[in-house]
């Protein structure tokens, strides 16, 4: 036997997410494409970004950004900085790379729309713009499993603000031996876990010279299957799949 959740709903909700996460990743590429990074430093510690203008020791220093244009004095600047070029120096072409996440799989089920929680961790290393990895977590539908997987990330570009495509496949394993919730009528039995494939996009979000934040939305599918023993005046038993179909969101942290 087997049940596969509703779609409709998540379909919905992933159509507006995936919408969302694009237009902010093309917003961001084209203020990336007509703004000079630039940036002011000034003694007072306020940090001004924007295209600069303007610098000479007698007009000052002016910086033009999304909220107009900036005009200050000379002996107020402590520094101006290319911030495009010293980010490009900072972000490692290649090496190790941790990233853990926590989650939510928003999605319709027989148990209602309560979204699933989702703890993950990958370890891999990082051949310029592609990571790859091996991941690790913690994830609760009927019961708690524990997804093994390969993770595989591209950046489309290097910037402040930097968008990629993931994709996720592995096997999740129970981590209950039975099904709970047996009653005078139904026993549930052993629990077994299935494939687990996750697409996303995402956007990293810099932490000081090295780290990030990162920003993910997707599809997740998930398979799982139970033995369900039916006592009636003739007992027989089941095996029942389901196939979890759910939107992901997770917020990561990067360590490089």
């Amino acid at each position: 036997m087997m049940k596969t959740e509703p779609k409709k709903s998540a379909a919905s909700l992933a159509t507006r997410l995936l919408i969302f996460l694009m237009l902010l990743v093309f917003v961001n590429d084209a203020n990336a494409q007509r703004k000079n990074k630039d940036a002011v430093y000034l003694k007072s510690g306020t940090v001004i970004t924007g295209k600069l203008v303007q610098n000479d020791s007698l007009g000052g220093v002016k910086i033009l950004n999304d909220c107009g244009v900036w005009l200050y004095n000379m002996k107020d600047v402590d520094s101006i900085r290319d911030i495009s070029s010293l980010q490009s120096q900072e972000i490692k072409k290649s090496g190790y790379y941790n990233l853990s996440s926590i989650g939510l799989l928003f999605g319709e089920g027989a148990g209602g729309s309560h979204p699933f929680a989702s703890l993950t961790m990958v370890n891999g290393w990082q051949f310029g713009r592609i990571y790859t990895g091996i991941g690790l977590g913690y994830e609760f539908y009927e019961w708690g499993v524990m997804p093994l997987f390969a993770d595989v990330k591209y950046f489309l570009r290097r910037d402040v603000v930097t968008p990629f495509i993931s994709f996720r496949a592995g096997y999740s394993f129970p981590l209950s031996k039975n099904k709970s919730g047996s009653d005078y009528y139904t026993q549930y039995g052993q629990t077994y876990g299935g494939v687990l494939v996750n697409p996303e996009v995402g956007l990293l979000i810099p932490v000081g010279a090295a780290n990030a934040i990162s920003v993910t939305v997707g599809y997740q599918y998930q398979e799982l299957s139970y033995n369900e023993i039916q006592i009636y005046w003739n007992a027989y038993e089941k095996r029942v799949y389901t196939n979890y179909n759910r939107i992901s969101l997770r917020v990561g942290f990067l360590i490089r």
